[in-house]
């Protein structure tokens, strides 16, 4: 961002061309004398000639060495007036060079600058030489403190394009990062829906099958291929879970874009105060003699002061009618010309105009407002005023060269910022649908996977247990364990397919397990886990499906936690329709789980359950032993659930 770096070779010859003009302009203005200008000056030389061009040269590496620039225009300009030489607009170089380094180097570096130029301009005051010996000076330090502050808000201009840029470019990468956030979230959520699922329900063949097997002495049977089988698929999918979970665990955390620093002062602020400074300058140019001018003005009058107030407080309502403001500031300026008024501060104010103009509406719209004043200037020459002197040396347009063209260069730098932080939405946009997509592209793999390591054992196992249950016969003491396994592994089966079939966007979707399938649930407990009793009041099958579906989860939940920490225990299972609201509880003899932390997911997943209800979830010990997990599930908040 600083001047230090490399330039184009376009912006090597636009520096070089400006900075050759503005030195044509610099020793023409020295060596030409001005009949408007009452100051006896020391006839121009060499030596004049030579200050003038070490004034203007300079500037053609103004971006790249900008202090040096600033500091050796303000030697040259300072030796022109303590030489008692005509300085012109030599002047103006200042002001261009403490504009460049204050655009283009730090606040340091531009602080030496800005003092060496108020240094300079007192040594000045202290010769008393001409413009300097008057009051009217302070207009001088005024002028250089302005373009030095143009200069300071440029750079704050320049960092905020360059850190809308650097947003844009922070965004585009974290869309790889949030894609991949995403993925880890969605594979903790298939883990847990996993553990609910599956898990328990392979544990319970595999007890089971193993259970019968020890009880009736089986050898290498059924029993036994169906045992292995589970524990192989078991440990397979406790791989599959952990793995899942160590991934998400070294995900790296997505920092968001930096913001812009909000504005501290509002706009509507500085301008008024900025229109009440021109306006208390411009009473001061009226009622103040400029000793440096030839020309007696008119005597002021009420309308003058009217006309200077209304041009200078026009500004203020600058940034909300940019073109009513210029022609109002214009108007008061010709009308105070052709009174014969001093007209210095109220064309100020249509210079500030002008490049409001410039910076904030099109092009044509702003080049006709330059053409405006070129038009003014003409009829003042044509009209022959006293106060112009008959010629072109008050001529304002070439000096509305530069309000114009920084406010294009403002305008330019604001389209830039805004289409960086419309790239930087535009790439948060894309990373929400890249998400999205690497989210569904994910659900596809583990669907595959899934399904090649646990769906067809369960298939394997449901087959296994049918066909030996049908040679054994129902007399068979191994009977009812084979039946217990083949509807536990055809219901683990059926909730498994669903859950691929949700992971599959377009696979048709079969119905979730609600209250008419908590007999069976209990059914399978009971017969490998101990008693289970069941009880449902008949209201809670008219709810909603769910309602059903989550308190059939949280059944579910809770009894594999009554098989983690109270193996044999009796649990008594209730729900009931309470108001608004339906209770879940689950009662056990048992000691209870321990509280450990990191022990699991099935609490953590009934939370979740719960909180989409807007319900709520007690667990803890009973008074007289044993453990409670009680949830209620509020109706009302059904309609936030998809089914």
């Amino acid at each position: 961002m600083d001047a230090a770096r490399g330039l184009s070779r376009r912006e090597q010859l636009l520096d070089a061309a400006f900075g050759l003009a503005v030195t044509a302009v610099a020793v023409a203005s020295v060596v030409t004398d001005d009949p408007a200008v009452a100051y006896e000056f020391r006839d121009p030389g060499a030596v004049s000639v030579l200050l003038a061009v070490a004034a203007g040269l300079p500037l053609v590496v103004r971006r790249r060495w900008p202090l040096a620039v600033s500091l050796t225009v303000t030697v040259a300009i300072t030796a022109l007036g303590a030489l008692s030489y005509r300085v012109g607009e030599a002047a103006f170089c200042l002001m261009l060079g403490l504009y460049a380094v204050a655009a283009h180097r730090g606040r340091r570096p531009a602080s030496v600058a800005l003092a060496a130029a108020y240094t300079g301009f007192g040594l000045l005051v202290v010769l008393r030489v001409p413009y300097f010996e008057h009051p009217l000076a302070v207009f001088d330090f005024l002028a250089v403190t302005t373009a030095w502050t143009i200069g300071r808000f440029t750079r704050r201009w320049r960092a905020d394009r360059d850190a809308a840029r650097a947003r844009a470019l922070a965004a585009e990468r974290s869309r790889a990062v949030a894609a991949e956030r995403a993925v880890f979230a969605d594979r903790l959520r298939i883990a847990r829906e996993l553990h609910d699922v599956v898990s328990h329900t392979l544990t319970v063949i595999a007890v089971q099958a193993g259970s019968a097997r020890y009880l009736l002495r089986a050898g290498d049977g059924p029993l036994s291929t169906i045992e292995r089988a589970s524990r192989a698929a078991l440990d397979d999918l406790r791989r599959m879970l952990g793995l899942l979970r160590a991934d998400a665990a070294v995900a790296e955390p997505v920092t968001p874009p930096p913001e812009p620093a909000r504005k501290q002062v509002d706009d509507r602020v500085v301008d008024a105060a900025l229109a009440a400074a021109l306006a208390v300058l411009g009473l001061t140019n009226v009622f103040v003699a400029d000793p440096s001018v030839a020309h007696d003005y008119a005597d002021p009058s009420v309308a003058v002061v009217g006309l200077v107030l209304l041009g200078c407080l026009s500004v203020a309502l600058r940034r909300t009618a940019p073109v009513r403001v210029f022609a109002v500031s214009a108007g008061a300026a010709l009308l105070l010309t052709l009174v014969d008024a001093r007209t210095d501060i109220p064309g100020l104010a249509m210079f500030v105009a002008l490049y409001t103009v410039a910076a904030w509406r099109p092009f044509a719209v702003s080049a006709a407002c330059l053409g405006v004043i070129a038009a003014l200037d003409l009829l003042v020459v044509l009209l022959d005023l006293p106060a112009t002197g008959g010629g072109l040396q008050d001529s304002t347009a070439p000096a509305a060269l530069v309000p114009w063209g920084l406010g294009l260069i403002v305008r330019r730098w604001r389209r830039d910022r805004d289409a960086a932080a419309a790239r930087a939405a535009e790439a948060l946009r894309r990373a929400a649908v890249d998400a999205e997509r690497a989210v569904l592209a994910e659900r596809l793999r583990l669907a595959a996977e899934l399904q090649d390591v646990v769906a067809h054992t369960l298939s394997g196992i449901a087959v296994q247990s049918a066909v030996a249950r049908h040679q054994t016969g129902d007399g068979d003491p191994a009977a009812p364990a084979l039946a217990a396994i083949e509807q536990a592994s055809r219901s683990a089966l059926d909730d498994l397919r669903r859950m691929l079939g949700v992971l599959h966007a377009d696979a048709p979707l079969s119905p979730s397990p609600g209250i008419d399938e908590l007999p069976l649930l209990a059914s399978a407990h009971r017969a490998a886990h101990g008693p289970v009793s069941l009880t449902v009041a008949d209201a809670v099958r008219g709810t909603p499906a769910s309602v059903q579906i989550t308190a059939y989860r949280l059944v579910q939940e809770a009894l594999t936690n009554i098989r983690k920490h109270a193996p044999r225990a009796t649990a008594t299972v209730v729900l009931d329709l309470a108001g608004d609201e339906v209770v879940v509880r689950v009662d056990d003899d048992g000691p209870g789980p321990a509280a450990s932390p990191g022990a699991g997911y099935g609490l953590t997943g009934m939370r979740e359950r719960v909180a989409l209800f807007d319900g709520r979830l007690e667990t803890g010990p009973l008074p007289g032993g044993g453990f409670r997990v009680e949830a209620a599930l509020r109706l009302n908040a059904d309609r936030r659930v998809a089914t």
